[in-house]
């Protein structure tokens, strides 16, 4: 077993197996022996009843997540409002799934030879997830794979198993066959892993979490046969937010707010880098720094405050140090800077550089980053410095700006007058570069790539 602790306080709030490798060979073997023969109908109605569970619950489940997470119950309430959307989303998906039949590949009605296209489950889906959004980055691999039919093995981050633990728990009790999906807990992420990976048998392999860890895993699929292996990354992200001369400051202030201090900065959509017209800048940073003031920041289980901790203070001072590093090059700190354990104050910096550190990587707290530029089309240069190409979004009344920043920053998802954070349960999600590998998640997609089709010509 091993402790999990509260970044907040310090706090031991729970234990979990620090799983051998018989343990992990064996829940691998069990859930890949597993042999769903539930209808579509009866899925949806464990995914449904799941999310009324959850929905009746709210702050019961967010406060397991606070807990592990140091998350203020703010973002973990709607945390869980989101896997709610998503089961009831994944419901739907349990009937699409399987509508994908011969006659949709039929090029004349005679038929012969007699075409027969077999669309099936998987036999075993690898999930793993990261420590933010404990409960819905497990239920966007968990529910797409129940909608399919397949059977998961899910190894949630060593920081945070608890709420995935519960996660699985709850669909137990609604349904869900044991060996459907198994939990993998295991106290050395990377030894975990490698261990899973001497299953000859996994079809597929679904990973949300950073580009290291994912470009890893990627070098032990192929070192334990596993490279042809369907593989989906959702890795991390370095998303620009360009604010034009003619955008409404106001909603741009209201974007930033969510955009960098929720769920304190720990989204792999967060925006991390401010990208702004020098015309408007002085004007923004009046509005913004007036509600910067104004975010309530510290212990995560009171529900007024409104942005917790980071996951740990190795984490905060590994942000702590960008931060000063920037402050060296020529940042100017306009706010925050301050931190005190796994508890980093909302930050904002003016003058940074495209070329820091700070928002050259992937800076996973609640960091607003303030980038200068002297028009529209510095600014879209400035956007496309980099290789992550998660999410986007622009500010502007002009829509050819809009559509033409859209087109140029080749990202998987950009949001217009609106947050790069943006997205539907259902809708396709997913990167390039750096972010991922082009595979797509979202309830619909998620789920039809956990399948598998076959053909048969009867002669």
């Amino acid at each position: 077993m091993f402790d999990i602790v509260n970044p907040y306080n310090g706090d031991i709030v729970g234990k979990a197996v620090d799983a051998s490798n018989s343990d992990i060979q064996g829940a691998l073997e069990k859930s890949y022996d597993y042999q769903c023969e539930l209808s579509a109908t009866e899925r949806a109605n464990i995914l449904l009843k799941t999310a009324n569970y959850f929905e009746k619950h709210i702050l019961e489940l967010a406060k397991l997540i606070t807990l592990e997470t140091g998350l203020c119950l703010k973002d973990t309430k709607y945390e869980i409002g989101r896997v709610v959307n998503c089961a009831r989303y994944s419901a739907k998906v349990c009937h699409l799934v399987e509508r994908d039949t011969t006659a949709n590949y039929l090029l004349d009605e005679e038929n012969k030879p007699k075409l027969n296209v077999i669309n099936e489950p998987m036999d075993l889906i690898v999930g793993i997830t990261p420590f933010n959004h404990p409960m819905n980055q497990v239920a966007h691999k968990v529910f797409p794979s129940i909608a399919s039919g397949a059977s998961m093995v899910l190894k949630p981050s060593e920081k945070t198993p608890l709420s995935a633990i519960k996660l699985v728990e709850i669909l137990i009790e609604h349904g869900l066959p044991d060996n459907m999906v198994n939990v993998i807990t295991g106290k050395d992420a990377n030894l975990t892993v490698k261990n899973i990976l001497l299953f000859s048998d996994m079809d597929m392999l679904t990973f949300t979490g950073g580009l290291s860890a994912g470009l890893i895993i990627q070098k032990e699929m192929i070192k334990h046969g596993h490279a042809l292996k369907r593989y989906v990354p959702e890795l991390g992200g370095c998303s620009s937010l360009i604010i034009c001369s003619d955008a409404d400051l106001d909603l741009a202030v209201k974007i930033i707010m969510n955009g960098c201090f929720k769920n304190s900065g720990q989204r792999c959509t967060s925006i991390r880098r401010v990208i702004i017209e020098q015309k408007v800048a002085e004007e923004f940073i009046d509005k913004l720094m007036t509600q910067v003031a104004s975010i309530s920041y510290g212990n995560p289980n009171d529900e007024q405050t409104d942005m917790g901790t980071v996951i740990n203070e190795e984490s905060a001072k590994k942000i702590e140090n960008r931060i000063n590093l920037a402050i060296t090059k020529g940042a100017k700190l306009l706010y925050g800077g301050k931190r005190q354990g796994a508890l980093l104050s909302p930050t904002v910096l003016d003058h940074v550089d495209v070329s820091m550190e700070l928002v050259a990587m992937e800076t996973f707290g609640p960091v607003c980053p303030i980038i200068r530029a002297t028009d529209y089309s510095e600014a879209l240069l400035f956007a496309k410095q980099t290789n992550y190409r998660l999410a986007g979004a622009i500010i502007t009344a002009d829509k050819n700006k809009a559509m033409t920043a859209s087109k140029e920053l080749k990202v998987g998802q950009f949001s217009i007058n609106g947050p790069p954070s943006y997205r539907t349960e259902a809708a396709p999600f997913g990167g390039f570069g750096d972010s991922g590998n082009g595979e797509k998640e979202g309830v619909i997609l998620a789920a039809h790539g956990m399948r598998r089709i076959r053909t048969t010509y009867e002669h």
